[in-house]
């Protein structure tokens, strides 16, 4: 499988985005995979399937695009194996009618065979999160397919630095973890 290059992924975001912003739900979603997974960090949710991620988007195309004016500078700050991260600051009228500023950053996965987002986690700063909690109200947990997002986090019990550190000779000094024999 071939992986694809920054300027394909970035040419796949673009192509999302401009949906985004004609609010067209219908072309936006078919930038994604059939069944796509977001995670919101800030909010502790996860939304799966292509139901929950349209009901979202939704959500945030007509109440945030459309009736809160949201534009946004973003930049690439990094790349990975199929996957572009990306921050963002976004400005939008708030519900007293004034504009704000907020920053978001983004990591977007992206499937190289279909050339389509798999999915996105997000992290925002107070004033962005507080716009989502505006555009998704109470109801956010009941999409279809949400769950707490810590029912798909692992628990982690040693720190990947102790295995780096040893790898290079290196202790680490730490009453919660024994070294290994």
């Amino acid at each position: 499988m071939k992986d694809l290059t920054r300027k394909e992924m970035e040419d796949l975001l673009l192509e999302h985005e401009i949906a985004e912003l004609e609010y067209d739900l219908d072309r936006t979603m078919a930038t994604l995979v059939s069944n796509p997974h977001f995670e919101l960090p800030t909010l502790g949710l996860a939304i799966d399937g292509w139901e929950g991620v349209k009901a979202m988007y939704s959500h945030f195309l007509m109440k945030g695009g459309r009736e809160r004016n949201m534009q946004a500078v973003a930049r690439i700050i990094a790349e990975a194996r199929n996957t572009l991260m990306r921050e963002a600051w976004v400005s939008y009228d708030n519900l007293e009618g004034k504009r704000v500023t907020g920053v978001y950053m983004v990591v977007v996965e992206f499937d190289p065979e279909l050339k389509k987002i798999v999915g996105e986690r997000m992290y925002a700063d107070t004033i962005y999160t507080d716009l989502l909690k505006e555009l998704f109200g109470e109801n956010i947990g009941s999409l279809p397919g949400s769950s707490p997002i810590s029912d798909s986090t692992p628990i982690i019990d040693v720190h990947d630095a102790f295995e780096a550190a040893a790898a290079r000779g290196i202790a680490i000094n730490n009453p919660h973890v024994k070294p290994a024999l």
